[in-house]
């Protein structure tokens, strides 16, 4: 199960994107380093975002995952293949190499189905 945090903020950034979505920022109060370092993982993440004024029942969160409309099959593949990077601990800079080597295991993959 991911991590839910609940932090005290104020809603501080609103502008639109040319797809019609939002693009919203928030600030917050001093945080902990356990509650900064749970942020800082989940940053460029896919998720739900809730936000309620003064208080907020976690059980109303969605149970379902959220999905990303907007991204390719491609760039949800590239993505996965980097949360698989950093869960086997491939430094940042070397993840173009993880993410070839991982993509020409797929192509063979998908080559040694074609009919010859």
């Amino acid at each position: 199960m991911s991590k839910i945090i609940t932090i005290p903020a104020i809603l501080s950034r609103i502008s639109y994107t040319k797809d019609g979505g939002l693009s919203i920022g928030f600030s917050t109060q001093e945080m902990s380093p356990e509650d900064k370092l749970i942020v800082t993982e989940l940053y460029q993440t896919f998720g739900w975002l809730a936000f309620k004024e003064n208080s907020i029942d976690v059980f109303d969160m969605p149970k379902e995952d959220a999905e990303d409309k907007n991204k390719t099959p491609s760039k949800r593949l590239r993505s996965v293949l980097y949360v698989l990077s950093q869960q086997q601990g491939v430094p940042k800079e070397k993840f173009e190499l993880f993410y070839r080597e991982k993509m020409e295991k797929i192509i063979d993959w998908a080559k040694s189905k074609l009919d010859s």
